[in-house]
């Protein structure tokens, strides 16, 4: 929502693929979207933070020929190999899985840096050509501290395997906890049921229905996360429930240890308030994610 308020600054937009709800817990096949075939680009985000889906095998065949495919990729990029080649424009804020915030990662085909492919009335920080053209293609003093960090971290994800090294550990993570949601008998459950769109840099949440009963216990496990034990940012937006989403984001940086911690977690607060696990003794699904991959 927020690339196309901005776009509409600036010129016709055309949405494709529109839930109706505003929730997009999947994508539909790209053969149904209403494209402009006479737009002059193609946009969509590679990641949602706020309902844990994320495009990971995006449909090019969907786009007409020749248009440029432009991509944010702030939530994912260097969690998965990607083939550049194939976007115009590949953009991603620095502050998630690379650095602190006050940069932006951008990757530009270069024949669209041209003043006949630029619009006239661009914000001279958002001007490629500008950019492109001042003396080392440095036009002004850039956030050295969040050059530097970023540096650093490429250097680690690249010590430790690059890109598909990441994918691993991203796949390793955020399935420690789709196999304790998927295994909770319904006591958990994700907003993103398809496993093609799961996230795999956040995965999102609630419990049971997330109303009624089932809300005053989403706010006890907030409460207990966040208040007790000091879980950053684990409470998110409402998702077509009267509860707050129950998110846990884990970059590229994060440790498997720190999500076995959350896991650990949610298993002991089943066992505090599912009256089935109590009965059942639920046992949790140990290190079930060694042999059980998620796409």
């Amino acid at each position: 929502e927020k690339a196309r308020n901005e776009a509409m600054m600036f010129g016709k937009v055309t949405e494709v693929a529109v839930d109706p709800k505003g929730l997009y817990f999947e994508i539909p096949d790209g053969n149904t979207w209403q494209m402009d075939r006479d737009g002059a680009y193609f946009h969509y985000t590679s990641a949602d933070t706020r309902q844990g889906l994320e495009i990971r095998d995006f449909d090019f065949s969907a786009v007409p020929e020749g248009m440029p495919v432009c991509c944010d990729a702030s939530a994912n990029l260097g969690s998965h190999p990607i083939d550049v080649s194939k976007y115009g424009v590949l953009y991603a804020a620095s502050h998630k899985n690379f650095s602190t915030s006050g940069i932006c990662y951008t990757i530009i085909r270069k024949d669209l840096i041209t003043k006949e492919r630029q619009m006239e009335a661009i914000p001279t920080m958002c001007n490629w050509v500008t950019f492109q053209n001042a003396p080392n293609k440095i036009y002004n003093v850039p956030v050295l501290q969040s050059v530097w960090i970023g540096a650093l971290t490429t250097e680690w994800m690249i010590e430790r395997g690059g890109v598909e090294a990441m994918e691993h550990f991203a796949i390793r993570r955020s399935g420690l906890l789709y196999d304790i949601i998927d295994n909770s008998n319904g006591f958990y459950r994700t907003f993103v049921t398809n496993t093609a769109f799961r996230s795999r840099m956040q995965v999102v949440f609630t419990i049971r229905s997330g109303a009624g009963a089932d809300h005053e216990l989403v706010e006890k496990f907030l409460t207990e996360a966040n208040d007790e034990l000091g879980w950053l940012d684990i409470r998110s937006h409402p998702l077509g429930i009267p509860s707050d989403a129950i998110r846990v984001t884990m970059y590229n940086h994060q440790t498997e240890d720190a999500v076995r911690v959350v896991r650990d977690f949610m298993h002991d607060f089943q066992k505090r308030h599912d009256s089935f696990a109590q009965r059942v003794g639920h046992a949790m699904p140990a290190d079930s994610v060694r042999t059980s991959i998620h796409a």
